[in-house]
């Protein structure tokens, strides 16, 4: 008889400390990109990369390493449109032929065991797709609860609704217990559409991201980030799961949400040994944005996301049955 593959000690005490924290209704969990990649050799949705790769091809520019692609996209619509970027993304990512990676089907496994206990899970997500709504109708046999941010439509627009899918007030509004919400904060592939493919829908180029910070800084409860989602905030301990510590994205998103709260915070990050093989520059790199991270209360855990929310739930069904859940 085999044994279980046990986590590694490093980050034990940090699985036992989520877990309570999810049994206790105070941990958040951010769903990022690196969350919808599928392992090496399966069809994965395109990386930010990816991404900037074919909108460079597109223009018929070599832009240089490490321009984030909120800089390639803002090129992108200059060059072209927002439609032509808007149609451009859905081609890319508004994909049901994609497998639903292990990640993703290992958290809506944790989704699942605590619905059944009863306790309310709201998934905050900066990912355009669907994956995770499909892994939870798939799992479940019902539709995920789906609230779609705008934040990233002009905040001098008074008449723009930024909020989609909401049935009460944003000040107001409150998830079910029982069923999860999934929070868009981003903006859904699924929104773009004839009505609003002219629009910024998602949260992707440079002017995209200055509009959300705004929006979601202001004092405007019609145009900032949902209230309930700021009071998570605020009282949780936040797992960010699919994100690069080195992504802008994270920093804009971090600066928008957690940062001011200065409660623990913890980045599943995979190296997967190549630390190992980083030039002095990379290596400089990597420490120094481990550092900035740890000094604002973002404990970095080096682990591959899957097999991290694989043993996540392994810890919550302990704790639950050693409490006599």
């Amino acid at each position: 008889m085999t044994e279980s593959p046990q986590p590694a000690p490093e980050y034990s005490s940090k699985l036992e400390i989520l877990a309570k924290s999810l049994l206790d209704d105070k941990c958040l969990i951010f769903l990022g990109a690196g969350a919808s990649r599928g392992d090496s050799g399966e069809s994965s949705l395109p990386t930010a990369n990816e991404l900037g790769v074919a909108m460079a091809e597109k223009c018929h520019q070599n832009f240089p390493p490490y321009l984030p692609l909120s800089t390639i996209a803002f090129y992108f619509e200059s060059r072209y449109n927002r439609a032509y970027l808007n149609d451009f993304l859905k081609d890319k990512i508004d994909r049901d032929d994609i497998p639903i990676p292990a990640t993703i089907t290992e958290l809506v496994a944790i989704i699942q065991f605590l619905e059944k206990r009863g306790k309310q899970c709201f998934v905050i997500t900066t990912n355009y797709d669907c994956l995770f709504e499909r892994a939870y109708e798939a799992a479940t046999k019902t539709k995920a609860v789906v609230i779609t941010y705008r934040g990233g439509w002009d905040p001098h627009d008074r008449a723009a609704q930024l909020h989609v899918g909401l049935d009460a007030p944003p000040e107001f509004w409150h998830p079910r217990r029982k069923q999860v919400t999934l929070y868009k904060m981003h903006g859904c592939i699924k929104d773009v559409d004839d009505t609003t493919k002219n629009k910024p829908c998602l949260v992707i180029t440079d002017e995209d991201y200055i509009n959300f910070i705004t929006n979601a800084l202001s004092q405007d409860d019609g145009k900032r980030i949902l209230q309930h989602a700021r009071g998570a905030i605020a009282l949780s301990n936040i797992l960010f799961l699919g994100y690069s510590l080195s992504d802008s994205n994270f920093r804009v998103v971090f600066k928008a949400t957690a940062e001011s709260y200065k409660n623990d915070s913890y980045a599943i990050q995979y190296l997967n040994g190549q630390a190992a093989a980083f030039g002095e520059f990379d290596r400089m790199r990597w420490v120094n944005t481990r550092d900035f991270w740890q000094k604002k209360s973002v404990q970095i855990i080096e682990a591959k996301a899957s097999v991290f929310v694989e043993f996540l739930l392994g810890q919550l069904q302990q704790q639950a049955g050693s409490n006599g859940g």
